[in-house]
């Protein structure tokens, strides 16, 4: 066979739909050849038995929906809190931008706990109204 003024080896012949020549298949195996077919299919049966690694981090990294904690009040203000103090030093912006968002976060931060405290307000004035304390009891 002839590519150009190249010849090419028959072994690296293709079947065309005309040719019924079919190549040699490999004499023998080696056994680091039945080796690593074994280590293949144990990996495939592993990965059929439990989820990809990719999934399980996604797991660990989202809270279950059923948890309350994760979407109280005090733990948005821990969130809040966290990237006020870790995630904006960390950032790639002049510092006009960054004192601006710190300064945004804080707010939003204050109105939350300002929010927070009128919140629980009235349920502290009425367990002071409602009668005598434990200590008055004694």
């Amino acid at each position: 066979m002839r590519i150009g003024d190249r010849e090419m080896p028959d072994a690296g012949r293709r079947l065309t739909p005309g040719t019924s020549e079919v190549p040699a298949p490999r004499e023998r195996q080696t056994p680091a050849d039945g080796d690593f077919t074994h280590a293949v299919d144990l990996a495939q049966q592993r990965r059929g038995q439990r989820p990809a690694l990719r999934q399980q981090l996604a797991a660990l990294a989202s809270p279950v929906p059923s948890d309350p904690a994760s979407f109280s009040p005090a733990r948005s203000l821990d969130l809040l809190q966290h990237v006020v103090d870790s995630v904006l030093p960390r950032l790639d912006a002049d510092a006009a931008t960054l004192a601006d968002a710190a300064t945004i976060l804080g707010e939003e931060i204050a109105w939350r706990q300002a929010w927070e405290n009128r919140l629980h307000a009235p349920l502290a004035g009425e367990r002071a109204t409602d009668g005598d304390t434990p200590e008055e009891r004694s």
